[in-house]
């Protein structure tokens, strides 16, 4: 429950940020929100999870209301705070600005540190054996490339300022990074890492930085690690039942999972694995004097070939094949399951083998240029294996009947003349996997985003992660800006989204008649096709400066627009989805966002494609259950961009007479915040 000193503390912290905080302003929706949280977080709520759900739009102060109020209860309980993000540009908000802040008001005393993935760490033993000399000796099992002459000098340039104490470790500070393949050799692996019996480890910036998690009360992370590391042992992070869970922009929750959960291999991939693992059986074997463990290559790659036939066979459509609600030809099954067995039975057999060769290690001392490199072959060869096992494992499943199926399909890439053909299988409904990994384990979970509704309900959101209205809290906050005072104009326009030459050519004709010479403005197009076609028909006839996504990074083209602004210059960015979400141009930079059609998504990715006949066969409607809920989120989105603070004004059109001629439009405008509508 809520303790006396807990809201005591809470209180003190709200008090000290209004007080101290440079430019605050009170405003009831973020007392809200802490008092939702702390309820949330402590119980009160009896017949509840401990799951808030909160849309908090631009302005509300919704990550000190999280920080303020979620700390306390943290260090309380014994509880790790975790705040995860989807992109690096809130870390980087939350670490250099926020958490800093938030110590100068949280009435109790917290540390924090950022966590990355065990990917990003450079292992030194790896690195040394790799640019020593007489590493060579066992390289062609660990490439099938031997690194060039400049990657070994780059290699050891990296050694020499490790050593130095110039670089610390992390790939993300580096200027100039080693090529991935490269990167996967010298990189942390739980597969090859042997943590403190490593000679390096307490020199390792990998477990330097898990010494740092120990020791903080909050740990900044991102929604691709926390899945990762909840799904594979939860190793880096602390124990999610010892942890409360903060997701920001957690609207993008769902697609990082089901990317997550999504597996592939390929034919060529099967075939190196195997071979590496024969390699690497060989050289175990004569070191110990044994015979190596038995793999019948030829076998696997008969199999392999037929597999192959079968897939020459299917019908690509532009180099993917869909498998009709997830189920696998019968031919192409029996092969995979043959192509299964024989891996899974390597893989005992391997395993054994590392035993054994561990084993001799301890009666056996074997030189370390000799060692390492197999022990690192060892558990590159057990990762590959596995993955492939695990891919066929979900690829030849039966699927649960009660629930959409696995998207599973070919792809097939062609290099060389040669064909490479990869298998995939993602599930379409990750929901169970968010339960048993977070929402039953948690000691508790706060969900936030501006904008984390569809059509002024949750129930999309619901039905993407898994969670059930009854169970948990939800909030939605009001905005803190006049929306009354912004027009939203839905512009006359002869042209449908659908008639797409005409449209195309429609949009180009107003922008150049609304698009005012001395303002900053904001075009969000929904296809690059055409924002393309639309920037050659204006780009010498708009007199404002013309910035169009692609030609320079975002983080450029956002600079440009913003001198441009300072110089009281006209600018006008064209931009995609990326634009219309994050973007941040206060006052006089933005003052007329442009919304070229509705983003409906169009099932076009193969989860997408499988989960809209799933319910279509259920005689659901994939429209009024996907695209139009998620179109409203997007456009509300989109729309956000143009008010950032309680002085900032401006107007917003939009190019689609959908939202007045279809019988969703009215839904669509409903669920927008409280504009001035303008019907031309």
């Amino acid at each position: 429950m809520l303790s006396d000193e807990l809201k005591t503390q809470i209180r003190n912290s709200f008090i000290a940020l209004k007080s101290d905080m440079d430019g605050f302003q009170a405003r009831g929706s973020q007392n809200k929100m802490m008092a939702e949280i702390s309820k949330t977080l402590t119980g009160e709520y009896e017949k509840s999870n401990r799951i808030l759900c909160v849309e908090a739009p631009t302005g509300t102060g919704k990550t000190f209301a999280y920080l303020l109020s979620s700390i306390p209860i943290a260090k309380a309980n014994k509880k790790k705070l975790i705040v995860s993000s989807a992109n690096v540009a809130l870390q980087e908000q939350l670490l250099l600005k926020d958490l800093p802040e938030a110590q100068k008001y949280c009435a109790v005393d917290f540390e924090y540190t950022l966590v990355k993935g065990r990917s990003r760490y450079v292992c030194i033993r790896n690195l040394i054996n790799l640019t020593e000399d007489n590493a060579s000796n066992n390289s062609d099992l660990l490439f099938n490339e031997p690194p060039q002459a400049y990657q070994l000098k780059q290699m050891s340039e990296l050694l020499e300022d490790y050593s130095a104490k110039q670089w610390n470790g992390e790939i993300d500070d580096l200027a100039r990074t080693p090529d991935s393949t490269l990167w996967q050799k010298i990189a942390c692996n739980r597969f090859t890492c042997t943590a403190r019996n490593c000679e390096f480890y307490d020199e390792c910036a990998f477990f330097k930085s898990r010494k740092k998690i120990s020791h903080a009360d909050v740990i900044v992370a991102n929604h691709d690690l926390v899945l990762a590391d909840l799904s594979t042992g939860n190793t880096v992070l602390p124990d999610v039942a010892d942890s409360i869970l903060i997701f920001d922009e957690a609207h993008h929750l769902n697609t990082k999972a089901l990317s997550h959960f999504s597996l592939s291999t390929n034919t060529e991939f099967i075939k190196n694995s195997i071979r590496q693992a024969q390699g690497t059986s060989e050289q175990i074997a004569k070191l110990m004097e044994q015979e190596p463990i038995e793999i019948d290559i030829k076998q696997v790659d008969d199999y392999l070939q037929d597999l192959i036939e079968l897939l020459k066979m299917l019908s690509f459509e532009e180099d993917v094949f869909l498998f009709n609600q997830g189920q696998i030809d019968d031919s192409i099954a029996k092969v995979s399951v043959q192509i299964s067995t024989l891996i899974t039975q390597i893989l005992s057999r391997f395993a054994i083998l590392k035993d054994t060769w561990t084993d001799y290690l301890r009666i056996q001392p074997v030189e370390k240029s000799i060692a390492d490199p197999l022990n690192n072959a060892i558990g590159e060869c057990e990762q590959h294996l596995i993955g492939i096992i695990e891919l066929f494992s979900s690829f030849l499943q039966t699927d649960d009947a009660s629930k959409s199926p696995h998207s599973r399909w070919i792809s097939k890439n062609i290099a060389n003349k040669k064909t490479n053909y990869s298998l995939h299988s993602a599930q379409t409904d990750i929901s169970t996997n968010l339960d048993n990994l977070i929402w039953s384990k948690a000691a508790g979970c706060i969900l936030t985003s501006a904008t984390l509704s569809s059509l002024g309900s949750f129930d999309r959101l619901n039905q993407q992660l898994g969670l059930i209205k009854s169970d948990n809290q939800y909030l939605r906050l009001p905005s803190p800006f006049a929306f009354d005072q912004v027009d939203f104009v839905i512009a006359k326009f002869d042209a449908a989204p659908q008639q797409v030459y005409e449209h195309t050519q429609e949009v180009a004709r107003q922008l150049l008649q609304r698009i005012n010479a001395n303002e900053g403005s904001l075009v969000l197009f929904a296809s690059n096709k055409q924002m393309q076609l639309v920037a050659d028909l204006v780009e010498n006839k708009l007199e404002p400066h013309l910035l169009v996504q692609g030609e320079f990074s975002k983080k450029l083209i956002l600079e440009k627009h913003i001198n441009l602004r300072k110089k009281n210059q006209g600018s006008v960015i064209f931009g995609l989805d990326s634009f219309a979400e994050g973007v941040d141009l206060k006052g006089d930079n933005l003052t007329h966002v442009v919304i070229v059609k509705l983003r409906f998504s169009v099932p076009t990715s193969p989860i997408d494609k499988t989960l809209a006949g799933y319910l279509e066969s259920q005689k659901r409607n994939p429209f009024m259950e996907i695209s139009l809920p998620d179109a409203s989120l997007k456009l509300i989105q989109a729309c956000g961009r143009l008010i950032r603070t309680e002085t900032d004004t401006g107007k917003i059109t939009i190019f689609d007479n959908r939202l007045v001629t279809k019988f969703y439009g009215k839904q669509l405008l409903a669920a927008l915040p409280n504009y001035n509508i303008v019907t031309e």
